[in-house]
This record gives structure tokens, C-alpha cells and sequence, in this order.
């Protein structure tokens, strides 16, 4: 049996649900988790027989996860500056692992997150906390019909989770210009001018964008899919939608059986959108924010055409063009390129702030890169109402 894990929790400008899917003998590690799941798949129990049998099983059973996002209430730190083993200078804001210093590293692959609150000629100082503090967060356990990848611990879902809350100053944290270059600094127009009529992601990770887009669709709205292709992955069942697409290379768009409308445009270039306030209900871009040059003024382009109350979705996993992705994001753990997203939202205004994840699934057999890689490619999404 495959059994979903979910991270429910808030952060101070967010809603956020972290999941993994496991197979149930990954529960045998902590009784606790073997006690709440053994709940989802027996009957209630009453004294009454007929009820008894009558009773459904739960459909999710919940646990305080307050146990398992440690340590908290731990005083900053203070440590020099040679404590830092990294050769680049730490920056505050980011999150580094606890291996990077020499006096909180407890193993030599202790990948603990600690978060740096300063730096610079007036010392080191870390934050070495659970990256997530709110006392509330709930461990919710489902039966899932989703293939886990073998030997996925579950554990692994209090790996990143927290790192998605952005910090203070997070534009200069993350969007000065050194962040923002790149390795390849040509014209995007050279780099994109071949058509590439490939999928960028496996197909388990594509199936659960779509089923994520078509959470928030409805017939008869207009999309925006910034940053386009010759797949848009949004639902076949959707409904009738006007889709608009933007994106680098004419030959990709004119493929892309979803589009009513297509606009060939760098926006590294003109970071303007060809259309008027307030003309789409949603707006989705897919495992493309890295490449932008500009993303903060993008993100209050998008704001402008959607109209008021519609929603933006970006979603990316841990594949990218290396050359053409800006250099912060290659610096990133996971988790903290949703806090980077997340800074984009509010620098833009938006209001109503989530992040999603979902990691753990089995890449599909006939997936090219099976020998290289056992798990999907994870999920990471933000999205936000304008």
C-alpha cells in the first residue's frame, strides 16, 4: 500500500503543504506513524456489529508533526568568520547546511538546515532552528494511488521544508545583478532559435502539474501561459479555455495544440506583456522562472494582466538549461527557490500566498533518464491572487 505524507503548516506569509508518497513499510521507523496509519485502513470500532462494519475507514488521520521539525527555541550563535568552510563569503538571508561550519557540523555530511542573520565585519550569526516554526504544523497521513519510488524514507519529508519562507531584504538577497547573470550571457533568440520538441520533465512530474493547474480552472477562463512551448500541461478535461501562449520559438508554438493565441517575444529583452490591465484569469508559467533576467518586473507585469482576484501558478522541479538559468538559482537548496518565488509574489503585490511540493514518486519505466535517476522529478509550486 502507497501511504501520502503531508506537511501542513504557516508560515508568517504563507500556506504551505509539503508531500511524499511511501510505501507503508517506510512507516516501521516510528511507531507513532504506524499507529496513525493502522487507523486509515480498519473499521471504527463500536459495540453496535452492524454499524461497526458499516463504518468507514478515515480518509486522512493527522499528527501534531511538531516532533519531527527539531530543534526550536535554540539561541542565535554567534561564530567567525573562518568557521565558514564555503569557498564564497555566506550571505545573509540564505540557508546554508550545518556541514559549511566547522563548529556545527556533526558529521561530515550533516545536512542540517541553518539560516544566516548576518555577515560581514560585524560577524557571523546563524539561526540554528527547525526552519519551521509554526507549533501547529500537522503530519496528515492518506492512502494514495500513486506509485512511491523503493526505499524512500519518510523522513526525507522534514528535509527542506521551512527553507521556503523568504527572508527579510529578500531583493537583495536574491536579485542584485550579480544573482541575476549567467553562464551563457548571448542572446536568448541564438539559444532558443532550434525548435525542441522534448519534454523537459518526466511524465509522472507533468502528470501532477496538470492535475495541480486543473485545481484552479473552470470552463470559459482565459490563461496565460508565459514562457510557453508545444505543451501548455494544462488538463484535457479542463473545459473549454481561451489560452494564450508566450514564448521563444515560433515553431514550438504553432505545435501546441492548446493555444488560441500566440506571441513569439524574449521578455528577457522587453519584459513587457503584449496585452491589456486585467485580461486573463490565470496565469501559469512551467519549469521556466530561472531563465528570467528580470523576474521582479515580470511578476508585476503578471500582476497587471490578470485581472482582480485571478490567480498566478509557477511551478519548476530541479531541471534546467545550466548555461541559461541565473546564477542564485543554481545556489539554491530546492525549497529555497520556492522562498525566492514566493519574494517575487510579494514584491509584486499579490496577496493569498501557498507553496506545494510533492517528491517521492517512481520515474516512469520508459523515462530516458530511468538509469540515472530512480525517483520522479519532485514538484515544486507557488502561486498567489493578484
Amino acid at each position: 500500500m502507497s501511504i501520502q505524507a503531508k506537511l501542513v503548516w504557516r508560515s508568517p506569509v504563507a500556506q504551505h503543504v509539503d508531500r511524499i508518497v511511501v510505501r507503508e513499510a517506510a512507516l516501521h521507523a516510528d511507531g507513532r506513524w504506524m499507529s496513525a496509519v493502522k487507523t486509515l485502513t480498519e473499521k471504527s470500532s463500536s459495540a453496535d456489529a452492524l454499524a461497526q462494519a458499516q463504518a468507514p475507514a478515515p480518509a486522512e488521520v493527522s499528527l501534531l508533526a511538531a516532533p519531527w521539525c527539531q530543534p526550536v527555541a535554540l539561541p542565535d550563535i554567534t561564530l567567525n568568520d573562518s568557521d565558514f568552510r564555503l569557498r564564497t563569503a555566506p550571505i545573509a538571508g540564505r540557508f546554508y547546511p550545518r556541514m559549511a561550519f566547522a563548529s556545527l557540523a556533526q558529521s561530515a555530511r550533516d545536512l542540517r538546515p541553518v539560516r544566516v542573520l548576518q555577515s560581514g565585519e560585524a560577524g557571523l550569526r546563524v539561526d540554528p532552528n527547525h526552519p519551521i516554526s509554526d507549533p501547529a504544523a500537522q503530519l496528515v497521513f492518506s492512502v494514495s494511488q500513486l506509485e512511491p519510488t523503493p526505499g524512500i524514507r519518510l523522513a526525507e519529508l522534514f528535509d527542506g521544508p521551512g527553507l521556503q519562507v523568504p527572508p527579510a531584504h529578500a531583493e537583495k538577497v536574491y536579485f542584485d545583478l550579480p544573482q541575476l547573470a549567467r553562464s551563457d550571457e548571448t542572446v536568448d533568440a541564438e539559444f532558443y532559435a532550434q525548435p525542441r520538441f522534448v519534454s523537459h520533465l518526466d511524465a509522472a512530474c507533468r502528470a501532477q502539474i496538470q492535475s495541480l493547474y486543473g485545481r484552479f480552472l473552470q470552463p470559459g477562463m482565459r490563461v496565460l501561459d508565459l514562457m510557453s512551448s508545444w505543451e501548455s500541461h494544462l488538463p484535457e478535461d479542463s473545459g473549454e479555455l481561451f489560452v494564450a501562449g508566450l514564448g521563444m520559438n515560433e515553431a514550438e508554438l504553432a505545435a501546441n495544440p492548446r493555444l488560441n493565441e500566440v506571441v513569439v517575444k524574449d521578455i528577457n529583452q522587453r519584459t513587457g506583456l503584449p496585452w491589456g490591465e486585467a485580461q486573463f484569469d490565470r496565469v501559469i508559467c512551467t519549469a521556466s522562472v530561472e531563465y528570467l533576467l528580470q523576474p521582479a518586473v515580470v511578476m508585476r507585469e503578471i500582476r497587471r494582466v490578470l485581472r482582480p482576484g485571478g490567480i498566478c501558478l509557477i511551478t519548476f522541479s530541479d531541471r534546467w538549461f545550466p548555461t541559461k538559468a541565473i546564477h542564485v538559482w543554481t545556489e539554491l537548496h530546492p525549497f529555497e527557490r520556492q522562498a525566492l518565488v514566493l519574494s517575487l509574489f510579494q514584491l509584486a503585490g499579490f496577496t493569498d500566498l501557498h507553496t506545494e511540493s510533492l517528491r517521492g514518486l517512481v520515474r516512469p519505466d520508459d523515462d530516458k533518464y530511468i538509469d540515472q535517476r530512480a525517483s520522479a522529478d519532485p514538484l515544486f509550486a507557488v502561486w498567489g491572487t493578484a
